[in-house]
């Protein structure tokens, strides 16, 4: 191999390749002036240690302790949007991993929610705790009060917490029991409720399943139940299905329900198909006006306020010729259309236009409160009829046929604390339906009389309302053994009476006839409830009464849950000033609306 010669070769490079020489050049001379510098400073080069990065070790996982069974917590609040779960039993936060899976079907129960695609995207909004329980971006709700034992509130005479946690567990279960039963379309009804069961489970007994008829109003009393406990369509608290590997979250519960009610609705106000039922109208307006009081979403606004409408329109005449009356089953509207077609005549016209009974009367005066109280359009002189029927028909104290006041304002006579059903004479009676073999209950008249007028006035100084109470508390909730004495609609309408009557947040003290009430109802009721482990039936009020024909469990159970929500889900009907205080709202809400 020939010997390389250097000179000839950096030539070469440089002519062929100059850079490569003149990097090389500066590489040599920088590295001999490090070199110098290094040997002549005498410095040693530093031997660096390896550095690691090391975690800090980990807390342990708590192991997962469930806690005591006695170890109940009530709803410290009103539904609020945030997706909180809905549970009996107090588990601490920590152990509640959303990201990890767990088998609900052997602990609370867990499935896919409802789908909201069919409702505009701007119905979902957020709302929060706020004066009465429930805060919309558009102000406080006007309905319900602290529950009793939570953080926001309460006061001395409250229902006991030991108490409260048993009836809110009760309400949890109906709940889920209502919710298991609402049919794909958002409704609920006993023909379809006994589709939904569980083979075997005889929630809904074939003699309820009582076609549609019905649904629109078991739809309205099932959203009430909802609605009473906070639960808008916009809620995400949620709660598992014990039976059922389902999660429910309750704001697609109610907003699929309302969604359904929307739909049925004809141009006029009414709910369709066929004749309009006063009481499946009073309902389904209740639930519309208490959907949107307690979110104040525009969306339920105009459908609520068409349903008022056609109820102020449906309200019976005055047979003085001046003002309005009562209500009956059918809508005064119907009537004119009859009397058009030429169905009555002038004696039958004149007997329709002034029939009325003391029960619809009541539901609609409630529902045209829950409007009142959403701030919706309600002429007060629709009240002021229903007073003027409801007074009519409650005899004095010096005759049983006399009606107590035919002015419909209050006076200071004595009364028994009877209410006729359709009139005077009939105040005590027996009225007669398809379960006459059930023991009747006439202070039932007495606990509607009672609402009637503590809705419609607020006048605590009538005499009438403490005369009926003592009628009630001598029939007290009981279960006999037959179960004939059991009447879900007499206890639910008492236990609303005397609650706002002389109840833990009235001005009467003492609760003389609230407390033994109350007792005697919640022990009946939590008796009555079906407690069935791993049971389609379970949380259901399966054991029929007096008036079960029409809805069943499902009336039954939304019934028996407005019943045990009782202690929150209104203000006190007596805590504000006499009865000036509506009229001058009622003004002020109509000069609102009449700017807007």
């Amino acid at each position: 191999m020939p010997g390389i010669q250097p000179v000839l070769f950096v030539r070469r490079l440089w002519q062929r390749s100059p850079w490569i020489v003149i990097s090389v050049g500066v590489h040599v001379i920088a590295g001999g002036i490090l070199a110098l510098k290094v040997v002549g400073s005498g410095a040693q080069p530093v031997e660096q240690a390896p550095i690691a990065i090391v975690r800090p070790p980990r807390d342990p996982a708590p192991a997962f302790e469930p806690p005591p069974d006695e170890e109940i917590i009530e709803r410290t609040n009103k539904a609020s949007t945030d997706p909180v779960e809905i549970v009996d039993l107090e588990i601490p936060a920590d152990l509640i991993d959303p990201t990890r899976e767990r088998d609900y079907s052997k602990d609370l129960g867990f499935a896919e929610g409802g789908d909201s695609a069919d409702l505009p995207p701007e119905i979902s909004t957020s709302a929060g705790v706020g004066k009465g329980g429930y805060q919309s971006p558009h102000g406080p709700s006007p309905f319900g009060l602290p529950k009793p034992g939570s953080r926001r509130g309460g006061r001395p005479g409250d229902v006991p917490n030991t108490q409260t946690a048993v009836t809110e567990r009760a309400v949890l279960e109906g709940l889920r029991w209502l919710a298991r039963h609402q049919a794909p379309d958002g409704s609920w009804g006993t023909s379809a409720a006994r589709e939904l069961c569980v083979p075997g489970s005889g929630c809904v007994p074939e003699e309820h399943a009582a076609g549609t008829s019905y649904d629109t109003g078991l739809t309205g009393l099932a959203l009430l139940a909802y609605l009473g406990a906070g639960y808008g369509h916009d809620s995400k608290s949620f709660f598992a299905d014990t039976v059922l590997p389902r999660k429910h979250t309750t704001g697609e519960i109610v907003k699929r329900g309302l969604q359904w009610l929307v739909d049925q609705q004809r141009d006029d106000g009414s709910f369709g198909p066929g004749r309009t039922y006063m009481y499946n109208h009073a309902l389904a307006t209740m639930a519309l006006c208490e959907a949107y009081g307690l979110s104040r979403h525009r969306y339920w606004r105009e459908p609520a306020q068409r349903a008022v409408d056609y109820l102020v329109a449906a309200q019976r005449s005055n047979p003085s010729g001046s003002g309005g009356w009562g209500w009956r089953y059918a809508a005064r509207q119907e009537i004119e259309q009859r009397r058009a077609a030429g169905e009555l005549d002038d004696a039958e016209y004149a007997a329709e236009l002034h029939d009325a009974d003391t029960s619809v009367t009541t539901w609609c005066v409630m529902a045209l409160k829950s409007a009142e109280l959403a701030e919706l359009k309600v002429p007060r002189a629709s009240f002021d009829g229903a007073l003027a029927f409801v007074r009519w028909v409650t005899p004095r104290e010096s005759s049983a046929s006399a009606g107590g006041n035919s002015t419909g304002r209050a006076d200071n006579a004595r009364y028994p604390g009877t209410v006729g059903y359709l009139d005077p004479s009939t105040a005590g009676q027996k009225v007669n339906g398809p379960s006459d073999h059930y023991r009747y209950h006439p202070a039932v008249m007495s606990a509607l009389g009672m609402c009637a007028r503590a809705f419609g006035e607020h006048d605590a100084s009538d005499p009438f309302l403490e005369a009926a109470a003592k009628l009630i508390v001598k029939d007290l909730p009981e279960v006999s053994a037959d179960k004939l004495s059991v009447d879900y609609y007499y206890w639910y309408y008492a236990s609303l009476a005397l609650n706002h009557f002389d109840g833990p947040h009235s001005p009467r003290k003492g609760q003389r006839y609230w407390k033994p009430w109350n007792e005697a109802m919640t022990r009946a009721l939590l008796s009555l409830q079906d407690p069935t482990e791993r049971s389609c039936s379970k949380g259901g009020w399966l054991v029929p009464d007096r008036w079960c024909h029409a809805g069943g469990p499902i009336y039954a159970t939304a019934t028996n849950v407005l019943t045990l929500e009782v202690y929150y889900r209104y203000e006190n009907a007596f805590g504000a000033p006499r009865s000036t205080q509506p009229r001058k709202a009622a003004a002020a809400i109509e000069e609102r609306i009449d700017e807007k």
